[in-house]
């Protein structure tokens, strides 16, 4: 094997040549060692290497899973990884080493991924583009004058860019969908308590997050949710285990869907024209496939829903900032935070008790109208993106001075109107590469689902992955093309 080969395999695939014998963990480790090197002086997506897990790996300790062997970075938030550094994107805490790895960390070790590094996010995560102060610019590897999307841009880039098949992402209000759909990949947010957050919090301290992955393929997708769902023991919600594994749902026919389209816009923000015409047309697709679709939306107010999304947005980030700055022992100012985030951290401060029971009755009232609409309608598809994809230094980094905290949210929902829903409601939504916007970059497609339903998100996904493949659509910065 060589590094083009590597390339065209998906995790999936990897995993089965190294269980075959035909390859090795460590040639795989070589691999996409080599191609950080070759695509990260472009991208700056990965910040560290962990040289141990490559040059004297020993494969003895990765487990017989169903990804043995193959390579993999983690976000630098979200799970810790023992004895590795987890910066956050942020100042503050710049050179913090986990005393313990997370539960979900513990279980994609032992789906035998192979965690060889960690890639870049925005301060904590806080907004759509990965750009801060600590670690610098992510680019696109579509273009290199636009965002990679965030919160997750730097293990989107590495995927798009082929330098691993799939990568670690996490999502608080479209982290893992507008990364995929800016660089062309799959992504998913699943539902609430899907994926526990164990030791750091659970469902009600957390109740925006999901973790999972950035992929080129959709069983890649279904396999990494198939190997780390589940609760933590002792948790509260009692999900239960799908009548099949996932990666069986992305070859089922889905049947005949109702699928509800928002073809030009969704509550009080408007598409871009050409975002509006794609969107039609992967509704037209989905309609030569079967299924039924008609134009409607969620009663519901949208308004109230995005307030209430600030509110616990600042309310939470404030919490966890005033936890880790106890934890480095360093003070909270704008020499450890950048301009926006130390704007949240003071607005979640000034909150009451009150204000996050509010929040918690609206999105109890959010779930139950979008449970409504879900009587009627098997999926909503939308746009992952309204507007086309912005470029670096925008208005949605964190670092940008001379605007407040409002201006700055309602920039962020003018570019991503329907993601954050999901987060606040807890349901699951996958962002698919079928479209392009004006630019000729990619654009994601986002269908969004009941709670629960992932299954259903696997077999539109996988029906739509056969009918108009992406596989093969590899931006100019590449692995193979540099």
């Amino acid at each position: 094997m060589n590094l083009e080969e590597y390339c065209k395999y998906d995790a999936t695939g990897l995993a089965e040549l190294v269980r075959n014998g035909d390859v090795s963990a460590k040639e795989l480790a070589e691999f996409a060692a080599e191609g950080v090197v070759k695509v990260n002086p472009m991208l700056n997506a990965i910040i560290e290497v962990f040289r141990d897990r490559v040059d004297t790996l020993d494969e003895s300790t990765i487990p017989d899973g169903p990804f043995s062997g193959v390579p993999f970075f983690l976000k630098d938030l979200g799970p810790r990884q023992k004895g590795r550094l987890q910066e956050a994107g942020s100042r503050l805490m710049k050179g913090y080493i986990a005393e313990y790895s997370s539960f979900i960390t513990e279980k994609i070790e032992l789906s035998g991924l192979n965690i060889m590094g960690r890639t870049t996010c925005p301060e904590y995560g806080l907004t759509g583009t990965t750009e801060s102060v600590l670690t610098g610019v992510t680019a696109n590897p579509w273009d290199t004058d636009k965002i990679a999307g965030g919160s997750s841009g730097g293990s989107a880039a590495i995927t798009a860019a082929g330098v691993v098949p799939m990568c670690h992402s996490n999502d608080g209000g479209g982290s893992t969908r507008l990364p995929a759909s800016i660089c062309g990949n799959a992504g998913m947010k699943h539902s609430r308590g899907r994926v526990s957050y164990a030791p750091e919090g659970c469902d009600l301290l957390f109740p925006l997050f999901s973790e999972g992955v950035n992929a080129r393929t959709i069983r890649d997708l279904a396999g990494f949710l198939d190997a780390v769902m589940g609760p933590a023991p002792g948790e509260g919600i009692p999900w239960a285990r799908p009548e099949r594994p996932y990666v069986e749902e992305v070859s089922c026919n889905p049947g005949k869907l109702k699928i509800a389209v928002c073809t030009d816009k969704f509550g009080t923000v408007s598409y871009d024209k050409y975002v509006a015409a794609e969107t039609t047309r992967v509704a037209k697709l989905c309609e030569k496939a079967g299924h039924i679709v008609e134009e409607a939306a969620p009663e519901m107010n949208y308004e109230r829903y995005q307030e209430m999304f600030k509110r616990i947005w600042t309310i939470d980030i404030s919490l966890q900032i005033d936890y880790e700055a106890q934890l480095m022992s360093r003070s909270i100012s704008g020499e450890t935070l950048e301009p926006m985030t130390l704007q949240m951290y003071e607005t979640g401060k000034s909150a009451t008790a009150s204000d996050r029971l509010q929040v918690t009755a609206a999105m109890s009232a959010a779930a139950r109208q979008l449970g409504m609409f879900y009587e009627q309608y098997d999926l909503l598809l939308t746009p992952v993106l309204a507007q086309p994809t912005p470029s670096l230094g925008s208005g949605f980094t964190l670092s940008k001075e001379g605007q407040t905290l409002d201006e700055w949210f309602d920039n962020a929902f003018q570019l991503v109107p329907a993601t954050p829903l999901n987060n606040f409601t807890g349901t699951p939504a996958v962002s698919l590469p079928l479209a392009r916007d004006s630019q000729g970059l990619p654009l994601g497609m986002h269908f969004m689902a009941p709670i629960g339903r992932e299954d259903r998100l696997f077999n539109i996904a996988g029906q739509l992955e056969q009918i108009a493949p992406w596989r093969d659509k590899i931006p100019p910065v590449h692995v193979n093309s540099i």
